[in-house]
Formats: C-alpha cells, structure tokens, sequence
C-alpha cells in the first residue's frame, strides 16, 4: 500500500479558498458531536488572510490538498493573563486554530502539526508554547495532555470555558 507524501508548508493567498473549506468541514463536525467552539464569527476570513500576510500560519498538505493547518505566532490572548503560567516572564509563542479535516483526523495529524509547532517555537527562542482548548472539546483536551502540556487554569471565553496548556520548549 502506497502512503500519501504529506508536507508542511507556508500558507498562501492562494490557499484561502480551501482554508475557508476546512473551517466550515471543522465547525460542521464539531457541531454533530455536540462541541459549540467555533462558527461563524470564529475562525474567519479576515483572521486566516492575517495569519497568511504574518507568515505564521503553515498548512498541512497530502498530495496538494490541504488537510491541517496550525497558526503558531506571538499573541497571547489576554484572556490568558491569570491562568498559572511556568515561564511567564520569558518568550513564549502561541498555538491558534489548529485543524485538521474531519476526515483525516485520528491519523496522527494534529500530533504532526503540534511538534512542527513546537519546531517553529523552537526557532523563534521561545521558552514555552501556550495555547488554550475549548474544555468541552474532548479530542483536543486528551492531545494536549498526550504530548505533555500542562494545564495552567481555566478562563472563560465567548464561547465557554477554555483550559490554558503550556509546555517548555528544549533549547537548540
């Protein structure tokens, strides 16, 4: 059995179509299982064409098609500022929106995203990774904690309650 080549890559104008396609696919999936995180005013057009111009959203691509994406940037949301953070007085980088087809989730996908995160974090001098889960999100919650985040507090969002996560990056 052959394996489809995947590759992670910079996003592009060009990819604005297909990310817009991969929200929608997410949300509707998320909202048959119940989970009420994202719609339409969260994640949209105007966030991922920012994240494309910053150049910190990356795509994850089987063949040419865009399966994953991951925003990995330095905007720690305020909504962050009381959760229990280890290194908060050194450089950390942020995970956003990371998403992977509902189709091709359970393959290890987000695995793959999240340690290339931890890669571009790494670059960038950064101490630790934060990010937070929406708790009501199961599947993020269990990978999260799999790859050895830990869990700073909570923090109540638009949508609900959100966990904060942080996990101390090696130096190079």
């Amino acid at each position: 059995m052959n394996q489809v080549p995947l590759r992670i890559r910079a996003g592009s104008p060009q990819d604005i179509h297909a990310l817009l396609a991969l929200v929608h696919d997410c949300v509707e999936a998320m909202r048959a299982a119940g989970i009420e995180q994202w719609d339409e005013v969260y994640p949209n057009l105007e966030i991922i064409k920012e994240d494309i111009t910053a150049g910190t959203l990356d795509v994850l691509c089987e063949d040419d098609n865009i399966i994953g994406c991951i925003t990995v940037d330095a905007k720690l949301d305020p909504m962050w500022q009381d959760l229990n953070w280890s290194f908060e007085s050194e450089r950390a980088s942020a995970v956003h929106r990371l998403m992977i087809h509902p189709s091709k989730q359970g393959l290890g996908h987000a695995k793959r995203l999240m340690l290339h995160a931890e890669a571009v974090a790494q670059t960038k001098g950064s101490r630790s990774i934060w990010l937070d889960s929406f708790l009501q999100n199961p599947a993020a919650m269990a990978l999260y904690a799999k790859l050895g985040y830990r869990q700073t507090g909570t923090a109540m969002m638009r949508k609900g309650e959100f966990s904060g996560f942080e996990k101390p990056i090696q130096s190079p």
